[in-house]
């Protein structure tokens, strides 16, 4: 009998963990709006929970499980518009998605999102987010009141008790807050002592000491990593470079240079905050010729396959596959674009040449001096294919652009809502990459045209030339 009942009730338990997070985007109708979250609190890498059109009323509504049971950062996105909010399983959020408006005495430029501060016009999760929304106006209050203290370089002590007070007052202010505001609030005090006062055994003391972690709550990621900034490096760059070196090289490379980590910081015994920094660290190493970077990737592979821990796991893993991606030699990832006629490509469907790819922003001039070059550059490497995609642009946009730079290469766009901004690394425009006719990276990135693109296609070409030569006669 209980067992029938446990059938009869689950279903109801769990669609009660269930996140309903509806409203209106009057500006965004029949545009894809997708909520999205970090898979980790250090690589940034971000994934879809749920997506779908807006409706032609101007509404939506989307029904997610998060990931987790604790209270979650995450964002709705529509084109590079976002709104930013925390859900918790079982708290439904009601907001008002509208976007300000562009101002037009203000210079276009690429964002890879554009985020504002949405209106939560109710659900059960609109008090936590309320209350947060509070402290984050009384800090900004806060730290604008104590910039002319610092600028005239005032004593610690002076700023020491202002932050006391401030402490105070706020830690009264939210003491029948949301538990999870409560230690937002604590962590953003933190960061604002690291920052000005450097005790920092107090500071381990009072906020890291006998703490469980919390890789939920960025306020606790911002301060712990902004506590042990720059300790791995030391540790393998200056203080026991040989060692860490001789580790990377073994099999248990990340268990091996944990081990020396907590020799030498034993703050970082603690195994879940001690990786958290380590794996952060070693993100920080690439890059560096005292370190090659398959066997940073090797480590941090191993490792995220073995951590039975989801915030670390997934750091590691989604850091080796950053470095893994745009490295000369690898697999260009999928990339789906659209051409100016409607239809869908692939870039693959273009292998077999050298291809000079351009991702620009048709509406920005710094990125349209670049694209003004590659007539030139066109003329002179016949033995290269020239690709320009658009990030984010209209159609009306890219066939400005087209119009304006005479461009007769192959020339499409993609969404903001691609999954190349990931791929590619796309943080900045404009870039580029060269890729060989196996649809493997080349160069990534590669030269811009205005700042050596020339010479680094005339060196692709002797070499080319020096392989053709080698062949004559065989």
């Amino acid at each position: 009998m209980r067992i029938i009942w446990f059938l009869l009730i689950f279903p109801l338990l769990a669609h009660g963990q269930k996140v309903t997070v509806k409203g209106v985007a009057p500006l965004s109708i029949g545009k894809e709006i997708q909520l999205r979250v970090f898979d980790d609190p250090i690589s940034g890498t971000e994934r879809v929970l749920v997506k779908q059109l807006v409706d032609v009323d101007g509404s939506f509504e989307l029904e997610l499980m998060p990931p987790i049971g604790a209270v979650q950062y995450a964002f709705l996105q529509v084109g590079t518009d976002c709104a930013d909010f925390f859900i918790e399983r079982g708290n439904n959020l009601e907001l008002s998605f509208v976007p300000p408006k562009e101002d037009p005495n203000k210079p276009k430029a690429f964002n890879e999102r554009q985020f504002f501060i949405p209106k939560i016009t109710g659900g059960t999760g609109k008090a936590l987010n309320d209350q947060l929304t509070a402290f984050n106006d009384s800090l900004d209050v806060f730290l604008e009141s104590i910039y002319p203290i610092l600028k005239l370089r005032k004593s610690p002590k002076l700023v020491a008790e202002r932050v006391q007070v401030f402490e105070k007052m706020v830690i009264q202010q939210h003491k029948r807050s949301h538990p999870f505001v409560a230690d937002y609030v604590t962590f953003s005090i933190a960061s604002i002592e690291q920052t000005f006062l450097t005790d920092r055994d107090r500071l381990f003391s009072k906020y890291l000491k006998e703490r469980e972690p919390q890789f939920n709550n960025p306020a606790y990621v911002d301060f712990l990593l902004q506590f042990f900034e720059g300790t791995v490096h030391r540790l393998a760059v200056v203080d026991r470079y040989e060692e860490v070196k001789k580790a990377l090289a073994g099999r248990e490379a990340f268990a091996e240079i944990e081990r020396i980590l907590i020799e030498e910081e034993p703050r970082l015994k603690s195994s879940a905050i001690g990786r958290m920094i380590l794996i952060d660290g070693m993100n920080g190493l690439f890059g560096q010729r005292d370190f090659e970077d398959e066997q940073l990737i090797a480590a941090l592979d191993q490792f995220g396959g073995l951590s039975s821990n989801a915030f670390l796991g997934n750091a590691a893993r989604n850091i080796a596959r950053k470095h893994k991606l745009l490295k000369s030699g690898t697999e260009v990832p999928p990339l789906a674009f659209a051409a100016l006629d409607g239809s869908d490509k692939m870039l693959s469907d273009l292998y077999g040449t050298y291809i000079f790819l351009e991702l620009t922003d048709a509406t920005n001039v710094y990125s349209n001096r670049e694209t003004n070059v590659i007539p030139n550059l066109k003329e002179e490497f016949d033995f290269i294919r020239f690709v320009t995609l658009c990030v984010g642009n209209s159609e009306r946009d890219v066939q400005q652009l087209k119009n304006k730079m005479g461009i007769d290469w192959t020339l499409g766009s993609i969404p903001m809502t691609s999954a190349a901004l990931e791929d590619f690394q796309i943080k900045s425009l404009p870039l580029f990459f060269i890729i060989d006719p196996d649809g493997k990276f080349y160069a990534a990135p590669a030269k811009d045209p205005t700042k050596g693109a020339q010479q680094e296609l005339m060196a692709l070409k002797e070499k080319l030339r020096a392989k053709n030569k080698q062949r004559v006669g065989r």
